[in-house]
């Protein structure tokens, strides 16, 4: 597979060096729609949200011409992204927002909220003075239609409350303004509390058009609506449509030697599961002791199929964070390679999210703890088992069908997650076969969310403009 170069560059001292006034002032005139993106962000180290995030802007600059993008998050400065994408160069602008307690803030989440509700009593000229003279409700107004991933799963209290709310309050705060909101394919639920449950009704009655990335989540909204809606439809994830950076020369010479060798798994580890959730008791109720499947599944690759195991980060971050998989992996990758000698490699080096997507690209097979991780590999016709800890995974990898297995560690024992991983590597050239002609079709379908009629109502329908 041709890898198409696309470089991603991260300028956040442009607007860091700025005045927070000057930077939030700056229009994109030359744009022909101006397009806010809610719930995802490059400023994380997990990377699958990375991944939706450039998934999308992949997407709609294939299907829009010049677009301008706002991205409506939190953070304590502006910054500015700008991505090269195969369409061409596109800067994205953060609406920094504060979820914080200190209510003086001009751009606390809280006291835009109040101010967009209260605006709503007020004649339109009023109205109009009053949202204009708030920068950041300036460009919120700006933009013709509000999209929103809340990270891919995070519309759900599954997290706690407070997450739930995290994401929920932008959404809340584009409808108040009277502002179009597209709620992307992703993960919605489940909603355990009364509260959620009002909350996420409230912004799906409200919401324009709302996309699942499974069927489930199509079940889940219909139920809470009391209806079967026909706003509500099924959409590829936008992980599909993300195409890789090539990795230095030296990193893919060295896994070309490594294949000239034998066969090449890739391994993706996750911290998060490995630690026992954020809880540290074994927070998704797996069924089997993570580290100790881990190593069995090490055991079962090296010694048994003897291949060679390529260890795959999917979140990066500071060394001093649990959820690092680099750090992880320094910490277990020497007795792995003392174990067996010459079939264990780790990259120590940071990846980009694209970058991470080529390496997995020059795999085998792929074995993934974390979805977007499997995704990349899927998306690449490389033979994926996926090693799930939610229902989400069973839900956006059926979409493939073929090529790929999911794994549910809920409900799975050490023994047939084996003998899943061993019939995937087994048959991995008819698997690669099946991938190769599924994938095309599927790429493109992503993207229909945006050729759609009724998206396409919405742009050419909205004036950008304070209603």
């Amino acid at each position: 597979m041709k890898l198409i170069g696309v470089e991603t560059l991260r300028i956040d001292d442009v607007l860091h060096k700025a005045s927070r006034a000057q930077s939030l002032a700056a229009e994109t005139s030359a744009a022909a729609e101006v397009i806010g993106i809610l719930g995802v962000t490059y400023n994380t180290d997990n990377y699958g949200v990375r991944v939706l995030l450039s998934g999308l802007v992949q997407s709609l600059a294939s299907t829009i011409k010049s677009p301008g993008f706002r991205l409506l998050d939190y953070g304590p400065e502006p910054v500015l992204w700008r991505e090269r994408t195969t369409d061409g160069q596109h800067d994205l602008q953060l609406i920094n927002l504060r979820f914080s307690w200190r209510l003086h803030l001009p751009n606390n989440i809280a006291r835009l909220l109040v101010l967009a509700w209260v605006s709503r009593l007020l004649p339109a000229s009023y109205r109009s003075r009053l949202l204009n003279r708030n920068p950041w409700l300036r460009q919120i107004l700006l933009a013709k239609v509000h999209l929103s991933l809340a990270g891919g799963d995070s519309f759900s209290d599954i997290y706690g409350l407070r997450r739930f709310f995290y994401v929920a309050l932008p959404q809340i705060l584009v409808l108040a303004l009277g502002r179009p909101l597209v709620l992307l394919p992703q993960t919605y639920g489940p909603f355990k509390s009364a509260v959620a449950r009002a909350v996420a009704r409230f912004v799906f009655r409200r919401a324009s058009l709302i996309y699942s990335r499974d069927a489930e989540g199509v079940a889940t909204v219909c139920k809470l609506l009391r209806e079967d809606d026909p706003k509500v439809r099924r959409s590829p994830d936008l992980g599909f449509s993300m195409e890789p950076e090539p990795v230095e020369e030296t990193v893919s010479e060295q896994m070309d030697e490594l294949r000239r060798a034998g066969p090449v798994v890739g391994f993706n580890i996750s911290s998060l599961l490995y630690m026992g959730g954020y809880s540290g008791d074994n927070m998704f109720q797996l069924r089997e002791d993570y580290p100790a499947l881990v190593n069995n599944i090490m055991e079962m690759l090296a010694k048994e199929l003897g291949v060679c195991v390529v260890l795959v980060p999917h979140v990066f971050g500071d060394p001093e964070s649990e959820e690092c998989e680099m750090k992880l992996f320094r910490r277990v990758a020497p007795r792995w390679r003392e174990q067996y000698p010459g079939q264990i490699v780790l990259f120590d080096q940071v990846f980009n999210h694209r970058q991470i997507k080529s390496l997995i690209g020059l795999c085998d097979l792929f074995i993934g703890s974390r979805m977007h991780a499997c995704i990349a590999a899927a998306s690449q016709s490389i033979p994926t088992v996926g090693l799930a800890y939610s229902g989400k995974f069973s839900g956006v990898l059926n979409a493939v069908k073929e090529g790929v297995t999911v794994v549910d560690l809920r409900f799975a024992d050490s023994a047939s997650v084996i003998a899943t991983i061993r019939s995937a590597f087994l048959s991995r050239d008819h698997a690669r076969k099946q991938l190769q002609n599924i994938m095309p079709g599927l790429k493109v379908a992503t993207g229909e969310v945006f050729r759609s009629r009724d998206f396409q109502v919405l742009l050419v329908g909205m004036k950008g403009s304070c209603p």
